[in-house]
């Protein structure tokens, strides 16, 4: 009978003894720090919604806390295409105490006026999308400052003036999208220095000048949309060392001919649209080993050869002629 009050005592001690020590670990999480917005970024991403006439989301925005909900979650932005304005933050800074946002989306809502000063201090960003809206005036030249950038949209925007050079400091870009602005001048040879971009779109935005010669480094594009803008001179023949490429729309121009019979090496090309070459006769022969087109435009391009000279049986894949 002793031995098993003594148990008895021992169990319910050991009971008391869990019992506190649940306790303790639900006050410890408790205390612990929830992560926060660094409050800079925070300061400045509420003035650009405000100045731009748009609220933060309540699914993104938990009781004023920006890094919250979906913002601060680990899935993918693109789960949640209806949520606009959106950001998505890294909240694993300082052992889990602070967030950075790290993306931001303002999609189809005709924001308006110049880009906003406040946007340089979220210098942790790695996807900025501003596509159609009315944004007017340069891009600023603090752009240069996001050096961890691999995603820039800014297209169907009436942006203006010249491209600036400090786009070139972007060398994390993978992809940058600044077609149907209202840009004026040509391309800054900086842009050279983005060799790890694999798309690149700058179609309708009023550009002009020679192509750039620094794009010959640009071995990684895998997407080049430079139709209906005003470059003149030769449609440059290093193109053909840039064996990733895919898709060319090369249409709309002024580019002399004759079409580089370079863009031969280009094997992996689906799309190929080139068009209003003004002077020089091309042969087809550029076409010859181009056995995965899926589209194949060559408008106005003083095409001159015997079609015989081309194994036309090859192209399986061809959907557009």
């Amino acid at each position: 009978m002793r031995s098993c009050s003594i148990r008895g005592v021992i169990r319910h001690h050991l009971a008391w003894l869990v019992l506190i020590l649940c306790s303790w670990r639900v006050a410890a999480a408790q205390d612990q720090q929830a992560p926060k917005t660094d409050p800079v970024e925070a300061a400045a991403l509420n003035t650009i919604l405000g100045r731009w006439g748009k609220k933060a989301s309540p699914e993104w925005n938990i009781s004023g806390e920006l890094c919250s909900g979906f913002a601060a979650d680990k899935t993918d932005w693109d789960n949640y295409r209806d949520i606009n304005p959106f950001i998505k933050c890294d909240c694993t800074f300082n052992n889990n105490t602070l967030c950075h946002i790290t993306r931001l989306r303002v999609t189809y809502l005709d924001v308006v006026g110049q880009i906003p000063a406040e946007l340089q201090n979220l210098t942790h960003l790695v996807d900025l999308n501003l596509f159609r809206n009315y944004l007017t005036g340069p891009i600023p030249s603090f752009i240069g400052k996001f050096t961890s950038m691999q995603y820039l949209s800014l297209s169907f925007n009436p942006l203006s003036g010249l491209l600036p050079k400090e786009l070139g400091n972007l060398t994390n870009l993978l992809s940058l999208g600044i077609s149907s602005d209202n840009f004026t001048g040509s391309l800054p040879e900086e842009l050279g220095n983005l060799t790890k971009l694999q798309q690149l779109y700058f179609d309708s935005s009023g550009f002009s000048g020679p192509f750039p010669s620094s794009f010959s480094k640009l071995q990684n594009l895998k997407f080049l949309s430079a139709s209906d803008n005003v470059f003149k001179g030769k449609i440059p023949a290093y193109l053909g060392t840039m064996t990733n490429l895919e898709d060319i729309a090369f249409h709309g121009n002024s580019f002399e001919g004759p079409v580089p019979e370079s863009l031969s090496n280009l094997t992996k090309l689906t799309r190929l649209w080139i068009g209003d070459i003004i002077n020089g006769v091309s042969p087809l022969a550029f076409i010859s080993n181009m056995a995965s087109l899926s589209t194949l435009i060559l408008r106005n391009c003083k095409i001159s050869s015997d079609l015989g000279a081309v194994e036309f049986s090859m192209f399986k894949q061809l959907k557009l002629l």
